[in-house]
């Protein structure tokens, strides 16, 4: 009898650990009916953790299990165009959108990594209008065959991508004690110097060395 007793806690145990413990509030206006799913990436494969029907209100709620802040990505229907990837954390947030800029003017609220990814990103996007700029005016001498102006462009666009590099090891450096810090070595692991990367994250508490990313990262640099 009481092996049958152990046996059933362990069920009742095995079943409630791993409840929902994040939720999502929605709301996307102008859209009255649709699906939208919520989904974290496993290497090259996405696995549907909630999905939900969309009713005339615009309104809908999803729910999953994280054990650690982390990336999910909300996405519309089965569109690659109209999804979004946000930080999660335990407990429950809002994200309010409209359907005709469903990722431009898309807000999250409830996380604190995600405020920093956002500003990350808004500096990320600077770098980036610069370079697009740049471009344009690279393209415009190519087609004059300006050969002189085209390399002086090239040497700016390639001192524009160092400062976009280093401004990314100095927000990954200043952040070492949150968890977006290892997401984003991970993310740019390709463009910072090794020797950075292992430098960046020897200076990791254990908190943030032994997280999902915090494992992952140290994977690539040993």
């Amino acid at each position: 009898m009481k092996r049958y007793s152990i046996l059933i806690l362990f069920l009742i145990f095995s079943c409630t650990s791993n409840q929902d413990n994040f939720t999502l509030n929605g709301k996307i206006d102008g859209l009255t009916k649709g699906k939208i799913y919520l989904l974290k990436s496993n290497n090259f494969n996405s696995i549907i953790l909630d999905s939900t029907e969309i009713d005339n209100s615009s309104k809908f709620t999803l729910k999953c299990y994280i054990e650690i802040p982390q990336i999910l990505i909300l996405r519309l229907e089965k569109s690659d165009v109209d999804k979004i990837e946000f930080f999660a954390e335990t407990g429950t947030m809002t994200f309010n959108t409209n359907n005709k800029r469903f990722q431009f003017d898309s807000k999250f609220i409830g996380s604190k990594q995600q405020l920093k990814l956002k500003e990350f990103n808004l500096f990320i996007i600077k770098f980036e209008e610069e370079d697009l700029e740049l471009l344009e005016l690279q393209i415009q001498q190519s087609i004059k065959g300006n050969q002189k102006e085209i390399d002086s462009i090239s040497i700016l666009r390639e001192k524009l991508e160092k400062r976009k590099i280093l401004f990314v090891i100095n927000y990954i450096t200043n952040n070492s004690k949150e968890i977006i810090s290892p997401y984003l070595a991970l993310k740019y692991n390709k463009e910072i110097k090794s020797d950075y990367l292992t430098k960046i994250y020897n200076s990791y508490k254990k908190e943030i060395s032994e997280s999902k990313y915090g494992i992952e990262l140290k994977k690539i640099i040993e």
